[in-house]
Order: C-alpha cells, then sequence, then structure tokens
C-alpha cells in the first residue's frame, strides 16, 4: 500500500503517480492515454512523474502491455482528450498526424492560426483536423475566432480544414474523413 501523501477532507489521499498507477490498468487504452495527455499537458505530472509510472507499473499485477498499447502512445501537445481519442483512432487506421497544434502561417509569416491535428501535404499545405468540444468552442464569441482562423488559414491556401466533434469521435468517422480528404487531394490536378 502507498503512503498517505495527505489528507483531503479528513481522509488520506495518495499522490497523482500512485493514483495513476493503480488506475491505469483499469481503463480502457485510450481513455488511459487521454488521461496521461492531460496530466502532463497541465503539469500535474512531469516527465520524471512519467518514468516513475512506467517503473511501477512494470511490477503491477495486470499492467502487462501498458508500455506499447499506453505509455509509449502519451503526448503532451494533446489539449484535450478528445483531440487524443481522435488522435489515437487515426493512427490505429494507419494514417497518425505528422503533427499536433500545427502552427499556419501566411506566406509573409503572420500566424493565422493552430490546428490541432496536421497532416502535411504535397506541396507544403497541411490538412487541419479540429476537434471541437463545448466547453470551448460552442460559446459565441469562440464560433466566431474559430471562424476567422479557419477563414484565415483556407484563404491563403495554407491549409484544407476538417471539423469534428465528440460525435465523430463516438462514431469512429475522423479516419474515414481524413483518409478520403488526404487521398482526394492528392489525385486533383
Amino acid at each position: 500500500m502507498d503512503p498517505v501523501s495527505g489528507t483531503y477532507g479528513g481522509h488520506g489521499i495518495v499522490s497523482l503517480t500512485s493514483a495513476l498507477v493503480q488506475a491505469l490498468p483499469e481503463l480502457p487504452v485510450a481513455n488511459a492515454v487521454a488521461v496521461l495527455d492531460d496530466c502532463l499537458h497541465r503539469g500535474l505530472q512531469s516527465p520524471s512523474g512519467l518514468e516513475e509510472i512506467r517503473r511501477r507499473l512494470r511490477s503491477r499485477r495486470g499492467s502487462a502491455g501498458m508500455e506499447e498499447r499506453v505509455l509509449s502512445r502519451v503526448d503532451p501537445r494533446a489539449e484535450s482528450p478528445l483531440e487524443t481519442f481522435a488522435r489515437l483512432q487515426c493512427a490505429d487506421a494507419g494514417i497518425p498526424p505528422d503533427d499536433l497544434q500545427v502552427e499556419i502561417r501566411a506566406v509573409n509569416g503572420a500566424f493565422l492560426g493552430r490546428g490541432d491535428l496536421g497532416w502535411r501535404r504535397d506541396g507544403g499545405g497541411w490538412l487541419i483536423a479540429e476537434i471541437d468540444g463545448r466547453e470551448f468552442h460552442d460559446r459565441p464569441d469562440a464560433l466566431h475566432r474559430d471562424r476567422q482562423r479557419q477563414n484565415a488559414m483556407v484563404t491563403w491556401g495554407a491549409a484544407q480544414m476538417l471539423r469534428f466533434t465528440s460525435a465523430d469521435i463516438a462514431a469512429g468517422t475522423i479516419p474515414a474523413a481524413v483518409r478520403s480528404t488526404l487521398t482526394a487531394r492528392s489525385t486533383t490536378p
């Protein structure tokens, strides 16, 4: 049993690292990766903390294969669990994004926007997949900013944009949409 590292409401609690070592083997793979992505992205866990988790999982019953299935897929650049789920679905379908949080710039270097998942296009452009969660994209001001950013990126010809929501993730349709867009654009004169 891990030692108590503090109290909350009069009850003993363990460290985040200990809690993760206990919980991760019980989670579905995508959820486990998303939890670790989020902990690293928010600074709740450090790369050295991830190494500690890795070390402790090696000797934990029920955690065989965690290195390959979960830990090797962690990426702290993911800014939401939805982004993680979309990235993993695409990777599992054989089309992993080339980059995350892709900065799109005009020819003169002016910043136009940043996309969640990006695939490099022949000729230097990008296919960008935006994963829109309700928390940040449903407010009128956010919709206005998203539209301006998308219009700027597309107008300059620096990117082609696809937008997805949690419903697309649940339906598993993102990889097919990305693949068909990549294929259609590569065969278009």
